[in-house]
């Protein structure tokens, strides 16, 4: 069995997460694929323990955060050896956990220009303006009636939120289009999770569509751990959920099981119901 391998101080946002690998993979390979960005001061492949073969997924840590930043955002997605790359920024952490942050609005993120024109292009839907941003509680799964305590404003909600919340370290966006035109862009940045449905009181992203469920679905930012050895490395990613919605949460063309989460990728397209209205992931640059 190989020495564990000693640890390093690495600047913040330095360090990416890699997925989606070939087994074929080696680290000199992954190293010349993301040197084109920056200088790299590290890769590493895990392997499993048992086998000893390549997990497929793998970490590369830059010298500069700024060359990991550039990195993301042209390479992921990109092609190695056959295969289409997930890179995101791995939130590496050598303590506990980061406590579980409650749904509601963060500040704004972004440069003020930026932010400006995004609550300027929100105030213009006045379905956002009275989508109310509950505080969900932390419990897991579907909430099945009022001895949860999973009530608000009157509602009993469907689902709680899980103990690996977090809200995301990526500017997510759903670009929202009707009849192949563009028509809202939601910001999903800033809090942990968004209820889909019809019910203003409580819904984040409201669907209208006569289809679509008073709660139709959710998305939720859970945080991913990633171990080897002795490395931890934490990565925030997007999921969703349908509430057993009366006709179905559509990923990619095909309809999603109930009651189970599944993990999103950029470029995702998500329909609710028959509403002809298609959501489709992407993450901004950094």
């Amino acid at each position: 069995m190989p020495p564990p391998r000693p640890r390093r101080v690495v600047e913040p946002g330095s360090r990416l997460f890699v997925g989606n690998l070939s087994y074929e993979i080696d680290t000199d390979q992954l190293r010349k694929f993301f040197e084109k960005w920056g200088p790299v001061n590290d890769c590493f492949l895990p392997q499993d323990r048992t086998t000893g073969k390549p997990r497929g997924f793998g970490f590369v840590t830059f010298r500069d955060a700024a060359d990991a930043k550039l990195a993301v955002a042209q390479a992921d997605g990109t092609e190695l050896d056959g295969r289409q790359l997930r890179v995101n920024v791995a939130e590496d952490t050598r303590g506990p956990p980061p406590p579980t942050q409650p749904t509601q609005r963060a500040s704004k993120w972004g440069t003020k220009a930026e932010d400006d024109e995004d609550d300027e292009r929100e105030r213009r839907y006045e379905a956002d303006e009275d989508a109310a941003k509950p505080d969900f509680g932390l419990s897991g799964a579907l909430a099945k009636d009022e001895n949860t305590g999973n009530v608000y404003k009157g509602h009993v909600l469907k689902w709680t939120e899980p103990d690996d919340a977090r809200k995301p370290v990526d500017r997510w966006r759903i670009y929202e289009y009707k009849n192949g035109e563009q028509v809202k862009i939601l910001h999903i940045h800033r809090q942990s999770a968004f209820l889909i449905g019809r019910i203003k009181d409580i819904a984040d992203i409201l669907t209208m569509h006569p289809s679509c469920s008073g709660q139709h679905a959710v998305l939720q930012f859970r945080l991913k751990v990633l171990k080897d050895d002795l490395d931890e490395v934490r990565v925030v990613l997007p999921y969703v959920m349908d509430l057993e919605s009366t006709n179905g949460t559509f990923l990619n063309g095909e309809r999603l099981a109930p009651a189970r989460y599944v993990e999103l990728r950029e470029k995702d397209m998500l329909k609710f119901g028959s509403s002809s209205r298609e959501y489709v992931l992407i993450r901004a640059p950094a």
